[in-house]
């Protein structure tokens, strides 16, 4: 899965794992949710510039990465 955030100065494309989910009962619906613990960043452009994520401080790196929670995967 994936999903893009597009704000005014920064860009971010979060890659993701799913897992099928349905309501535990037979005959339920099934569908596909991020498993929020393999959100990665996959692309990262701040004004326009490419940046490696790895080379930001931790703060940053942790407040960019909560970005994921704005935005739809699919």
């Amino acid at each position: 899965m994936q999903a893009y955030y597009n704000g005014e100065e920064i860009k971010v494309r979060f890659t993701a794992e799913s897992v099928r989910t349905d309501f535990g009962v037979p005959g339920s619906p099934v569908w596909e949710e991020v498993d929020m613990n393999t959100v990665e960043i996959a692309e990262l452009h701040i004004l326009d510039m490419p940046f490696n994520i790895k080379e930001l401080p931790q703060a940053l790196q942790d407040a960019i990465l909560s970005l994921w929670n704005e935005v739809e995967f699919y």
